[in-house]
C-alpha cells in the first residue's frame, strides 16, 4: 500500500488536498483575530481592525489561488481553460483592497503583519507535517 493512500491529505504531486487547504485558512484566520485582538489591546483598536482586515485580504487571495492552480491543472490530453474575466478582476479587486489598508490606516506594520496570516500558517502547516513524512520516509 502506498504512503499517499494511508495518508491522503499528503501533496501527491496535484494540488494539495483540501483539508490541508481548510486547515491553513483557520490557522491564517485564528493568526488575524488572536494578533488583532492582542495589537488593539496593546496599540489601539484601529490598528488591531487594521491587522484583521489584513489577513482577511491575505486568506481570500489564498482562495483565489486556490482557484486559479485548481482551473489551470492540466489533464492530459486537455488544453487547460483560460482564466476568464474573473481573475483580473479579483486581482484589482486585491490590489484595491491592500492599498485601501495601507493608505487608509497609514500603518504599513499592522498590515504588513495582517497580509502574513498565511504565509505563517502555511509555516505551521509545514510543521505540522514534518513529524508525519519523516515516519513514512
Amino acid at each position: 500500500m502506498s504512503s499517499s493512500a494511508e495518508n491522503p491529505e499528503v501533496d501527491s504531486g496535484d494540488v494539495a488536498a483540501a483539508g490541508v487547504l481548510r486547515r491553513i485558512e483557520a490557522i491564517a484566520a485564528i493568526y488575524g483575530v488572536a494578533a488583532g485582538i492582542a495589537l488593539a489591546a496593546a496599540l489601539g483598536w484601529r490598528r488591531g481592525l487594521a491587522l484583521t482586515a489584513s489577513a482577511a485580504v491575505s486568506i481570500v487571495a489564498l482562495r483565489s489561488l486556490e482557484g486559479v492552480v485548481r482551473r489551470l491543472r492540466a489533464v492530459e490530453g486537455e488544453a487547460p481553460p483560460g482564466l476568464g474575466w474573473q481573475y483580473p478582476l479579483r486581482l484589482l479587486l486585491l490590489v484595491g483592497f491592500v492599498l485601501l489598508l495601507l493608505l487608509g490606516w497609514h500603518d504599513g506594520l499592522a498590515v504588513v503583519l495582517g497580509l502574513s496570516a498565511v504565509p505563517l500558517a502555511l509555516l505551521v502547516e509545514a510543521g505540522l507535517q514534518l513529524p508525519s513524512r519523516s515516519n513514512t520516509g
